[in-house]
């Protein structure tokens, strides 16, 4: 791997600072900085893919340690682009991989339709083509709210068109301090502004494959923004990244991940992991997330039922006891280094236990919170790290039960873990809404699964406990509400980000029942026996 090394590229007049680290012969990317940038902000982006390709940042005209131009229209988008293509066929001499952020992005946008066959692909970053975005306005003309609500985040704009005032502002020290920037680069970086904003940009079609990095917490550029790409590129993809405006230099793990992924062309596919995979609810969303596209990693206390539902949907399986902390840690490291972090990560592997509160053991008590309730902080503790590290969403979904909210004499200990379970889904639903992460507590009801035939019921010799257990399983069977529908219920909660999901008739009947009238579930409770 080569050390960086700067070097000045004479073009169009101008002497454009570059800095070329990496490996030399992989494939080259192109990182373009905005405003009031210089290529240092891509230095953490550069540390990190510097050791897979052949990496090359640029100063813009008028940034850092590259030359200005010599008059205004000198920072037209369309001078620019050119210079970069220049650097481009001077500095690597082949085709390259694209990056830009902020004005970068937007200089990037015209250098990809003006010489196509010099870019692979384009990966931009907080900054639309001015051409879109104008095209955007006009389709939208009768739409006031979203025009003003595309307006209003580029409101400093219009400040930066006043002559004088802002290179007065851009001489106060602290002004400068809090941008992180030069005032070189500030008032260079007005001319951005002036020679473009306003000039009657011109949308153009982009054949070359193009990736947004939407940046959501971004107060400058709208999904607005973004989908005014749609109708002009041909091949268009759109990651979010919770992350500010100024991600290459706030999350350079995430920024240099997707670069790498989107040019070495790495299908992007949904992981979906769910412990009690093998049978019942888990092996029934298994086989719907795969049908939907994802790749299933299935985890399971019994090795040969996750691997017989891996084979079923193609995916992967993970011998697992959800009880034993270190062990669903080390999982989780596994399906994270292999497979990637999870879009999805189900918390559905559960025992029942059945009986009044006076007959039920310790032992039983001890089994059923261990699996149902340590099982389920067991998982989300070991992959929610890695999904708010990632810092592109994803979703969480716990199998709690109508159960959670019935109370009955009937089911203390498995309604107890169950309530226990909704309660932490919830709590850790407004935890993770900064971080673009869903949260879900699905609550089946009565579902004809195995979890009925392997029931403890409390206080039952082996002959009762036998009789009982194919009582209940003869009931669900009865019942006739399949797996595959909370499946489905699982899917569209996910999709929506429902955090709470009451599947069958009877779940839902409760739910509403108990905010109407608690007594009267109270006694309800007392007659029936839920599961």
């Amino acid at each position: 791997m080569a050390p960086a090394r700067e070097r000045f590229v004479e073009c169009s007049d101008l002497r454009i600072r570059v800095v070329e680290e990496g490996v030399s012969g992989a494939a080259a990317v192109v990182l373009v900085h905005g405003f009031p940038d210089t290529l240092r902000i891509w230095d953490g982006v550069a540390a990190r893919l510097r050791e897979r390709f052949w990496v090359v940042r640029v100063d813009l005209p008028g940034a850092g340690g590259s030359g200005r131009p010599r008059g205004r229209d000198g920072f037209r988008v369309e001078r620019v682009a050119g210079v970069l293509g220049e650097v481009v066929r001077r500095v690597v001499g082949r085709p390259v991989h694209l990056v830009g952020h902020d004005w970068g992005s937007v200089i990037g946008w015209r250098a990809v339709v003006d010489e196509p066959s010099l870019y692979l692909s384009f990966t931009s970053l907080s900054g639309p083509d001015l051409g879109h975005v104008r095209d955007w306005i006009g389709r939208h003309r009768w739409d006031p709210v979203g025009v003003v609500g595309l307006v209003r985040k580029s409101w400093y704009i219009a400040g930066f068109l006043v002559p004088w005032v802002p290179e007065a502002v851009w001489g106060l020290p602290f002004v400068r301090r809090r941008l992180r920037a030069g005032r070189r680069e500030l008032v260079n970086g007005l001319e951005l502004y002036r020679a473009n904003i306003g000039r009657g940009a011109v949308p153009r079609r982009v054949e070359v494959a193009v990736r947004q990095v939407e940046l959501v917490n971004d107060p400058y550029v709208s999904r607005r923004h973004l989908e005014a790409a749609e109708p002009w590129v041909s091949d268009l993809t759109r990651t979010p990244l919770h992350a500010g405006h100024w991600a290459p230099r706030t999350h350079p793990d995430q920024v240099a991940r997707l670069i790498g992924d989107f040019v070495e062309g790495r299908e992007a596919r949904r992981v979906v992991v769910i412990t009690g995979a093998g049978s019942g609810i888990g092996r029934a969303t298994a086989v719907k997330f795969a049908r939907e596209g994802a790749l299933v990693v299935a985890l399971d206390v019994d090795r040969a039922a996750a691997r017989r539902t891996a084979d079923e949907v193609g995916g992967h399986a993970y011998e697992l006891d959800v009880t034993d902390s270190a062990a669903t840690g080390e999982v989780a490291r596994l399906v994270v280094e292999r497979h990637g972090v999870p879009d999805v990560v189900m918390a559905n592997a559960g025992v029942g236990v059945a009986g009044p509160f006076l007959q039920t053991s310790e032992e039983d008590w001890r089994t059923v919170v261990d699996v149902n309730l340590w099982g389920v902080v067991h998982t989300l503790r070991a992959f929610a790290p890695h999904l708010v590290e990632r810092a592109q969403g994803g979703h969480l979904v716990v199998t709690a039960s109508a159960a959670g909210y019935f109370p009955t004499a009937a089911l203390p200990a498995y309604s107890t873990t169950k309530a226990a379970v909704l309660m932490l889904a919830q709590c850790l639903a407004a935890e993770l809404k900064p971080h673009g992460i869903g949260v879900s507590a699905v609550c089946p009801g009565v579902v004809n699964t195995d979890i009925a035939g392997s029931t403890r019921f409390a206080g039952a010799d082996a002959v009762e406990q036998a009789a009982r257990r194919k009582k209940a399983a003869r009931a669900y069977r009865l019942r006739g509400f399949g797996p595959e529908k909370v499946a489905g219920q699982v899917f569209r909660a996910v999709e929506r980000n429902t955090p709470v999901v009451a599947v069958t008739p009877e779940a839902r009947f409760v739910r509403v029942a108990n905010r109407l009238s608690p007594r009267f579930v109270r006694w309800l409770g007392r007659v029936v026996n839920p599961t």
